[in-house]
């Protein structure tokens, strides 16, 4: 009987040991954010709520809804390493997949091109994000981000970065911030590439139209500072 009580609470021990790690914590907190829970998440796995706002939801249609939700469920992840700064920092390196968003917002933007001027039928911003989020071939990409872990008296705590969030959805807000630099990285790749086609998004010029993904320049369902 002792021997099942020890038993017990040694794995009890074993069970709350492991739950205190920080790259633990860093898998809850993507694991909220996956299943959107977000406010949630934060008041559990974060140090402060400084950069909940990036990912504050604020649907305005059902378009805006299907794009973030398909980044949302789209993130994976690996736990890459940990290193223990001091005794209260530690840093977790994360490598997270993710929807490659300046991907789909180049394809869109050169399949409208495309259509206007061999059909003059363009389809709608709306249809086209929709037809590449929905693909079964929608690009992905995989980059890291180095999650920030504190020691406090209340557990571990992560002080989350807007580089964080920008990472887990697939460099949304990036992109976002760059959309006259679309296809840029892709076209210094091809350029130093042998027999190379140097095919690349066309710039903005005296008979190009500048580079607009909607109207207002906006396709957003995050508040962003």
């Amino acid at each position: 009987m002792k021997k099942k009580i020890l038993l017990g609470m040694l794995l009890l021990i074993f069970a709350v040991s492991c739950s205190q790690k920080p790259e633990s914590t860093v898998s809850k907190f993507i694991d909220g954010i996956k299943r959107q829970k977000i406010e949630e998440t934060y008041k559990k796995y974060a140090l402060d709520n400084k950069s909940e706002n990036d990912l504050k939801l604020e649907y305005n249609n059902k378009f805006q809804q299907l794009f973030f939700e398909t980044l949302f469920k789209n993130i994976d992840y690996k736990i890459e390493k940990v290193h223990k700064q001091d005794d209260e920092t530690s840093i977790v390196t994360v490598s997270v997949e993710n929807v490659d968003v300046e991907k789909v917002f180049l394809k869109v933007y050169k399949n409208m091109l495309d259509s206007t001027f061999s059909s003059g039928n363009a389809k709608s911003v709306e249809d086209s994000f929709k037809e590449e989020l929905e693909s079964k071939d929608v690009p992905k990409s995989k980059n890291e981000t180095q999650f920030i872990v504190k020691k406090t008296s209340n557990g571990y705590k992560i002080d989350v970065t807007a580089e964080n969030i920008d990472v887990l959805l697939g460099k949304f807000n990036t992109t976002f911030r760059n959309l006259n630099k679309l296809g840029e990285n892709d076209s210094q790749q091809s350029s130093t590439e042998p027999n190379s086609s140097n095919a690349q998004l066309p710039k903005s010029g005296p008979n190009v139209a500048p580079t607009q993904v909607s109207p207002n320049g906006e396709i957003s369902g995050i508040t962003k500072k």
